[in-house]
Formats: C-alpha cells, sequence, structure tokens
C-alpha cells in the first residue's frame, strides 16, 4: 500500500486526535513536503495546521521500538524542539504533529549546535545507542567479499578503540540522525523530526553525525556550541571516525551508489 493511503488510514482517526480544540471536519491529506530516506512527509489540510509523516521503507537493520521514539519525541517537543504530536499508529508508524516547514536555506553551524546541545539536555531515557552492534548487523547483510574488506580497514582504521571510547564516554540523550532531512522549523525555531534513533550515548557521535552537512567553518562553530572551549580532541576524532563509517556501512545497504569503497574511506575519514 503507498504511503499516502497508510497516511490516509491516521486522517480517519481524527476524531480521536489530541488537540485542545477537536476538529470539526475530517481533514485533508494535502501535498508532499519532504522525503527523506525512509520517511515522507505531507501537509494536512486543516485548522489548526498539521503534517503527517509515515514511512516508506525500512532504514534500519536493528529496528527500534516505535514505543521509544514517541517517548523521545514528546520529551523534546515540551521544550520546544521537535513538533508536538497529536496522534500516532504504531501498526503503520505514522505520525501526526503541529506544523513545522522544511528549511528554505542551509542550516548553520550556531543553530545545528544549539538544537544539538539542547537535546542533550534532555531528561535520560532507558535505551543505550547499539553502535557496535549495528556494525556488526551491516557487514553480516554484506557479501564476504565486500565485508572482509570492510573489516580489513575497520582493523586498520582503529574502528574498535573509537568504539570503546564513545562507549566508555559519559551518555546523553541524542538524537543520532540530525541529518538536513531531519530538521525543518516551527516560526524561527529549529526542530528535529525523526527520533527513531535516539538513545543514550556519545555526544561526540551525535555531534559528528549532525555536521556531516557542514562545511569545514560552519562545522567549526557548531562544536563550539555543542562542547564550548571543552572539547576532548580524542573522542572528537573518535566521533568522525564511526559517524563516517556508520554513514559509509548505512549507504551500501541504503544508497550503493553513494557508498565508498572501504580504502577510499579508510584513507579519507577515519583517523587511528
Amino acid at each position: 500500500m503507498a504511503a499516502a493511503d497508510r497516511l490516509s488510514r491516521a486522517l480517519d482517526e481524527w476524531q480521536h486526535w489530541d488537540l485542545p480544540a477537536p476538529l470539526t471536519h475530517p481533514p485533508l491529506l494535502g501535498p508532499l513536503l519532504a522525503q527523506g530516506s525512509g520517511h515522507v512527509i505531507y501537509d494536512i489540510l486543516c485548522t489548526p495546521p498539521l503534517i503527517g509523516r509515515i514511512r516508506y521503507q525500512r532504514t534500519r537493520l536493528a529496528e527500534t521500538a516505535f514505543e521509544t521514539e514517541l517517548t523521545a519525541w514528546k520529551t523534546a517537543s515540551l521544550q520546544g524542539i521537535a513538533p508536538g504530536l497529536v496522534f500516532y499508529d504504531p501498526a503503520e508508524q505514522a505520525i501526526i504533529c503541529r506544523r513545522a516547514t522544511p528549511l528554505d536555506a542551509p542550516v548553520s553551524g550556531k543553530a545545528l549546535g544549539q538544537l544539538c546541545r539542547r537535546i542533550h539536555q534532555l531528561p535520560a531515557l532507558s535505551g543505550r545507542l547499539t553502535l557496535r552492534s549495528d556494525i556488526g548487523l551491516y557487514l553480516e547483510n554484506m557479501p564476504d567479499h565486500l565485508s572482509q574488506a570492510w573489516r580489513s580497514v575497520m582493523s586498520d582504521g582503529g574502528v574498535d578503540h573509537a568504539l570503546t571510547q564513545l562507549e566508555q564516554d559519559t551518555p546523553y540523550l541524542c538524537h543520532n540522525d540530525l541529518t538536513a532531512g531531519n530538521l525543518m522549523r516551527v516560526g524561527n525555531d529549529l526542530v528535529a523530526i525523526d527520533w527513531e534513533y535516539a538513545a543514550m550515548g556519545s555526544r561526540y557521535f551525535d555531534a559528528a553525525i549532525a555536521a556531516e552537512c557542514l562545511s569545514s567553518a560552519e562545522r567549526a562553530l557548531m562544536m563550539k556550541e555543542v562542547f564550548g572551549a571543552a572539547a576532548d580532541e580524542a573522542l572528537m576524532n573518535a566521533g568522525d571516525c564511526i559517524a563516517s563509517l556508520i554513514t559509509a556501512l548505512w549507504e551500501h545497504y541504503y544508497a550503493p551508489a553513494q557508498a565508498p569503497d572501504p580504502a577510499t574511506w579508510l584513507k579519507g575519514r577515519c583517523r587511528s
């Protein structure tokens, strides 16, 4: 069933939506607003203005419980850094939330760093980030020759040591997927959607994932916002290493045309 048709099933539940004033008429599914690697976002035509998000393809080998995403999203919405939820359908993994708009210009490093820092100030959740097992799952789902090539460069690139550093870092609640497609605005405020990767983990991995869309100068501004003058260089390098590895392995599975070969990744992205 098409994503739009599945989202329409959530619209059929409009009388059960959590709104201060109940809707008086059924809402209509509006135009497509944005499309990411696994989710699509549609305008919902009603008052107050809302949007709907639904998954159209799987983007994780190890599925995160939908309930965990909802918990993180709700917590973030109370702090104004995620759109407020009004309805969700666990069976379809559909979410109806307050109106947010896609970015019409690249995000600045300062704004992204401020958002990242506010996320790290949220209350702790029970789930921990599982980078090591996620990497293992990606490798297990590759052809043997490619998996062996990646295991070789990972050994040369000091991946095990980098993972250990991140695992021993003080855990904070992190979004872990602050890519451009998961950033929107509510008024002038930058907000995050798609909290399916949210978990307790190292801020350095979270920041490195977010910074992948930035220029070097904007990245420096972002890191200053997140860590101030107290950034740990070893953890910064570990975060960069593992973020680039996770991105490369994800691309091999979900977007192979974009994926680097192992030797290129080792040469350009990871430092032991």
